[in-house]
């Protein structure tokens, strides 16, 4: 580690605690408005606990890697951090059936069509692990559906994305401590085959790589800046994807600049903020950037075996498709990919997933699943009609970009970026702005209830002459 990649990690840890004073003031405002509410702090820990195990891993040893007679790195945690993820996880189950139970009780749930959806290709994953002889319904895929569950009952709109928000927050902030406590922890070995981003470092926060940070800060701009109010959020979500850049991953940093490009295209409203006349050049800006995004990432791992420089993707794709002819219609489910690490057929760097969202899901759901994930983006697109329509592509745009070379979001089993899918889902409908609500939901805002009319009383008729100056 040389002396500039420590005061680059070192200016990246000060950034953090700087960025707490804009923090606290968006934060403030979003109290202010009573913005915050039961789904917000579901989503919120939805990535708390999510991130708890590994996060501990890292704050606590640094990061040894360990690695294999050929040179791989080992996947695998010490028996202590396992522990932990089956209490986080634990936990997280319990919160989500306790936040179902509140919601069901209180008579003011609606049901979003989009968590369902999720939860189908959920509920495809794991049977299609069962009839390939995996573990049907393992303990995440568990924690998973509970979570899509609790999504199905909660509040759209501004909640949940705040409550993505301030995890993303946390994470840069408790990254960038890290960062000033012990510079070597975050950060990872560039090589030859990982070359260093645009400041000479992979900077990965208190994550094992990378590029599990760089996905979380890149699928987060569109929250901070949507979830938060006021002029902070503007800086704040520069900040992440500044961020994103730093971590040294040329998708994500390509990813972030056009996410934040986009939204300042687009503008985005809640249906909770004054109106936007919708345009026509909003759509004309946002709909071919979406289409290209989606059929680049679809027709990537189906490209012409000759094109290189796609490294080992390239061949894990091959592989794939080499196999989706006897699965076709229901895939081979959610944990077949990685288990092929544990017989020795693939390396551990690309054990995760496929890394490319749409050859992802159509190796572990077939062609059952990507119907049903075409589904959802669509829904999700169009249930906001034009006026939610700048908003659900700001949303959705990080994540097409990602899914070329990555797969951001998990349908198999609950990851670090799981509350980035819940977020997603709750993007808000059309025609349910707070001023023109009737009923207040439960946990609901104040502000967002309907004010009384004050009747009045006879002796209110009489001018009161004496009021005036």
């Amino acid at each position: 580690m040389s002396q500039d990649q420590v005061r680059t990690v070192m200016i990246l840890g000060i950034l953090a605690v700087l960025s707490l004073i804009p923090t606290a003031a968006a934060l403030r405002r979003a109290r202010a408005h009573h913005d915050w509410d039961l789904t917000a702090t579901v989503v919120f820990m939805t990535a708390v606990l999510a991130n708890t195990p590994t996060s501990a891993y890292v704050i606590h040893t640094g990061r040894p890697e360990q690695l294999d007679p050929q040179g791989e790195a080992v996947i695998g945690f010490p028996s202590w951090v396992n522990h932990i993820g089956t209490v986080a996880n634990g936990l997280l189950l319990v919160l989500c059936v306790a936040f179902v139970v509140h919601r069901v009780l209180s008579s003011h749930a609606r049901i979003h069509l989009a968590p369902l959806l999720a939860l189908g290709l959920t509920v495809l994953f794991a049977v299609s692990d069962g009839l390939h002889g995996q573990q049907f319904l393992a303990p995440r895929q568990l924690v998973l559906l509970t979570v899509l569950l609790a999504a199905a009952v909660a509040r759209s709109g501004r909640p949940a994305f705040l409550g993505a928000a301030a995890a993303v927050l946390l994470f840069t902030v408790l990254s960038g401590i890290e960062a000033l406590v012990n510079p070597a922890s975050v950060m990872r070995e560039c090589r030859t085959d990982n070359p260093c981003g645009l400041l000479g470092i992979h900077y990965s926060g208190i994550f094992t790589n990378e590029n599990i940070f760089s996905l979380l800060l890149t699928l987060g701009i569109p929250f901070v800046w949507l979830g938060l109010r006021g002029r902070s959020r503007v800086f704040l979500a520069s900040y992440v994807a500044f961020l994103a850049v730093a971590t040294g991953s040329k998708l994500a940093a390509v990813a972030a600049v056009a996410t934040v490009a986009l939204l300042v295209l687009l503008r985005p409203a809640l249906p909770d903020e004054a109106a936007r006349t919708p345009t026509a050049g909003r759509f004309l800006i946002a709909a071919p950037a979406l289409v290209a995004a989606a059929v680049v990432g679809f027709a990537v791992p189906f490209r012409d075996t000759h094109i290189g420089g796609l490294g080992d993707r390239a061949v894990i794709w091959d592989m794939a498709k080499e196999e989706l002819g006897d699965s076709p219609f229901t895939g081979f489910g959610g944990n077949a990919w990685s288990g092929k690490y544990q017989l020795g057929e693939i390396p551990a760097a690309v054990s995760p997933s496929l890394h490319n969202q749409w050859i992802d899901i159509l190796y572990a759901g077939g062609m059952v699943g990507l119907a049903l994930f075409v589904l959802l983006l669509a829904h999700l697109l169009l249930k906001g009609r034009t006026a939610g329509f700048p908003v659900a592509a700001c949303v959705l745009f990080p994540v097409l970009l990602s899914s070329v070379l990555e797969r951001p979001w998990s349908f198999g089993i609950s990851n670090a970026l799981t509350f980035t899918l819940v977020a997603a889902l709750l993007i808000p409908p059309a025609g349910r702005r707070a001023v023109a609500s009737t009923v207040p939901e439960s946990g609901s805002s104040p502000a967002a209830a309907p004010a009384r009319t004050l009747r009045r009383s006879p002796a209110a008729t009489v001018v009161d002459h004496s009021a005036r100056r």
